[in-house]
Order: C-alpha cells, then structure tokens, then sequence
C-alpha cells in the first residue's frame, strides 16, 4: 500500500517553477526586450512632417528642427514630465516591496524559503502606458499591455537577536513577467508585541524594506516602504495555525530616466562627420543629431499608500499565504520641475499575491 503524499513534497515543483521563473533573465546570455520593459520615446507624440534624408518623415514632437531639419534641441510638451511620473508611479506599486506576512517574527532560531506570485493591476488604457515596447507608436490602441501584471518571485528570511529581541529579516528576488526587469529586495520586521496567543491583543510590528529594480536601460527604479502589520494567530482543531494580518504602507518612488536617443532612425555619430546616418537624419551635413539625446529631469519623490489583508495557514512546516492590497489614486506633484505640470496621475491599483513555502 503506498503511503501519503508529503504536503511539503506537493510545494516542490511550484516552488521549482517560480525559481526558474525568477532566474531565467540571468540564464539567457542575448535577452530579448519584453512587451514590458519601458520604452520612453513612445511617451512622445508624433511631430510634423519634415523633409529628412530619407524624404518627409514624422519624428517625435519633442525634437526641435530649423528650417533645413537639422536637430536643434529637445522641448517637452506640458504633459510630459506627468506620464513619465505616473507611469513610474504604477510600476513603482508592481515592484514594491513584498508584504504577505503577519506581525509576528518566525523566531530568533527560525527561518523561512518561500516562492510567491502577484498580480498587480494597472490602468493600461492611460497614455502613460504608452511607455512600454508592447505599444507601437503608429498605432497606440492596437496593442496595450494588459490590465495585470504578474510578477514571480523567492524570498528567504530569518530571526534574529540582535540588535533587538524579535527582529526579523529577508531578502529576495522577484521578475515582472514580459520584461527583463528584476527587483532586488530586502527588509528589517520589528515586532512590538509578538506570540501571546492566548491574550486577547493581537501582534503588533514595524518594517521597513527596499526595493532596488535593474533590467531597465533607460530608467533606475528605487522603491521604499515603511511598514505597520497587525495580525493574530488560532490554532484550528489542533493541526493548523491560522493567522490572519492586515495592516497599512507608506511607499516612496524614486525614478530617474537614463538618457534616451529621440531620433532612433538616425546615427548621430556618422552624421557628425558628414556621413549618412539614416532615413530619420537631417539633410543637412553634418548634422547635430546627437542634441536629441534626451534624459527626463530627477523629480521628487513619488509617494502612494497601501493597505493590505491577508490569511497565512501553517501546517507542520509547510505553510501557505494570500494577500490582498489596495493602492488609492496617487497625487503627488514634483515641485521641482512644477513649471512643467509634474503631477502623478496614476489611478488607484489593487494587487493580490500567493505566498507558498517551509518554515524551519
């Protein structure tokens, strides 16, 4: 007669899966750009038609042109600086950093593996979304990302002493599906009041985590979160541990572009010694194509607020997780760049995520 399957052998290839998912962008030596990765120049509107080398061509509406076509500078219309931000501002929310876990630590002794997938909603019909290769220039409706977006990821954490009774700590690594952007995260959980279980308060704790966000050519993605969990635990019928937690997030974006090339049709550095550069270069020899190198200006910081519920269900040493989160609308403004109507437009966001893994 065969025996029972073990419960923490079912997690195996799930578990398997989301690695291999997560690491697959460090495993392919000629990675591919996604339908995710962020492409700025389509934030730009198409510009009037000029008589370029290759004949009358539409190039983006933010290069400047004098009368014979060669490049004289770049001017951004009044909503640029606005898509840029709030299209930071969403994918900010998709690659934040995790939560999916009670107030209370895993034990100074104990420590944690555990793969987990989200989905991330995103208001893809707002011309902010245009900043992704899925969208193609020449027809911006045909072909929009979809309303969400999956993300992959591993986490190991593990309790602590020091510096402080009940501190707990982790680190990971997650994949947005369709791109080759990976975050890299970490955090610090500090629990206030932890592992009473037969009191009626429930746990309280604080943390504070990071997420660093590589994969992207032209933008460098930073997103910190400041977090307050509250849960409680209850055993159920002497077998499991049911714990649920909820609690609040206060999350800082920081965004900075890269310098982009606005004029991807023309080689500025063969037009700058007279040569032919391409269809999309000024008629004119030698041209300053190389003035259309654009980079968006640093903003402030952009801030979004989330609030989270969730269940996680232990068995043994196995255990599993669900979490739900709502983003309100975010509103910040950039004052530094506030003359260019800086503001983040970005609508609300929801998010749900399934955590999955052992408990040692």
């Amino acid at each position: 007669m065969s025996l029972p399957r073990s419960p923490s052998r079912s997690l195996y290839p799930a578990l398997g899966f989301c690695v291999a998912a997560v690491l697959s962008p460090f495993l392919v030596r000629s990675a591919v750009a996604g339908d995710l990765d962020v492409s700025l120049l389509n934030l730009c509107g198409p510009g009037v038609s000029r008589p370029l080398a290759g004949g009358d061509l539409t190039d983006c509406g933010w290069v400047q042109r004098d009368a014979s076509g060669r490049v004289t500078g770049v001017k951004l219309d009044e909503e640029a600086t606005s898509r840029f931000r709030s299209l930071m501002s969403e994918l900010g929310v998709v690659m934040a950093p995790q939560v999916v876990t009670p107030a209370d630590t895993i034990g100074f002794a104990g420590f944690q593996i555990s793969a987990e997938l989200g989905i991330t909603q995103i208001n893809n019909k707002a011309t902010y979304w245009d900043g992704v290769k899925a969208v193609a220039p020449q027809n911006r409706l045909a072909d929009r990302p979809q309303a969400w977006l999956s993300t992959v990821g591993v986490f190991v954490r593990k309790g602590i002493w020091l510096p402080l009774p009940s501190m707990e700590v982790g680190a990971g690594v997650v994949h947005l599906l369709q791109s080759q952007m990976v975050a890299y995260q970490g955090y610090a959980k500090l629990a206030i009041h932890e592992g009473f279980s037969d009191w009626p308060l429930p746990s309280l704790a604080g943390r504070a985590a990071l997420s660093h966000v590589t994969g992207s050519e032209q933008v460098r993605l930073d997103i910190a979160s400041f977090d307050v969990l509250i849960s409680k635990a209850f055993g159920v019928g002497g077998t499991f541990r049911a714990e649920p937690f909820g609690g609040w997030s206060y999350l800082m974006i920081k965004a900075r572009s890269n310098v982009i090339d606005l004029t991807p049709g023309c080689d500025g550095f063969l037009t700058a010694g007279g040569g032919n550069g391409g269809a999309f270069c000024g008629p004119t020899s030698p041209d300053a194509d190389l003035s259309a190198n654009f980079a968006f200006p640093n903003q402030d910081t952009i801030t979004r607020r989330r609030f989270f519920g969730g269940m996680k269900l232990k068995f043994a040493a196995v255990f599993v997780a669900g979490q739900y989160e709502y983003l309100p609308a975010g509103r910040s403004r950039d004052e530094s760049v506030s003359s260019l109507g800086a503001r983040d437009g970005s609508d609300k966001q929801t998010r749900v995520s399934l955590s999955g893994g052992f408990d040692f």
